[in-house]
């Protein structure tokens, strides 16, 4: 069962003997809540991050969909002499400007999806390396949580055996 924020802030440990101090157990685990929270904050920021980055990549790609330029296919013209001519290297030039602006502005499409699909796959190495280390921390935590719960309860029982040894000492 996962230990949330709330257990840790609701749970109230029995008075026995000279245990503890109270307060320097509440002040931890008001530590410890604080942390997580913390961690639960930053996972959830770096995965809207994440999907921010996914849709504007969909974005895009979408935006940059291979498009077929129109060809302009001109009519065979009979010469007329130079005003023929230069029309027809006009329209030569025209058709041989379009066809690249069309590739350049394919070049240009994908090396804008590229760049969105790079920033992207780093914001996800990004967040799961962020959340690996998250992983480990909680981990960590909840392994000094046991260890402090482990060491309690032995000093308890330590402190148990001494009062009943001590009331021994006092009855007949």
């Amino acid at each position: 069962m996962a230990i949330t924020v709330e257990d840790i802030e609701q749970k109230e440990f029995a008075y026995k003997g000279a245990g503890y101090d109270p307060y320097d157990v509440d002040q931890y685990l008001d530590q410890i809540c604080d942390e997580m929270v913390a961690m639960k904050d930053r996972i959830d920021a770096l995965e809207a991050e994440l999907a921010k980055a996914k849709r504007e990549a969909e974005v895009a790609t979408k935006a940059v969909m291979p498009v077929q330029p129109e060809v302009v296919r001109t009519a065979a013209v009979p010469p007329v002499g130079q005003a023929s001519q230069t029309l027809e290297s006009i329209l030569l030039n025209a058709q041989k400007l379009a066809d690249g602006a069309v590739e350049d502005a394919k070049r240009r499409a994908e090396e804008i999806v590229k760049g969105a699909q790079d920033q992207a796959s780093e914001l996800l190495d990004d967040a799961k390396e962020e959340k690996a280390t998250l992983e480990k921390s909680v981990e960590a935590m909840r392994s000094a949580a046991k260890d402090f719960r482990k060491e309690l309860l032995t000093l308890i029982d330590e402190q148990k055996s001494l009062l009943n040894s001590k009331l021994t000492l006092f009855e007949d």
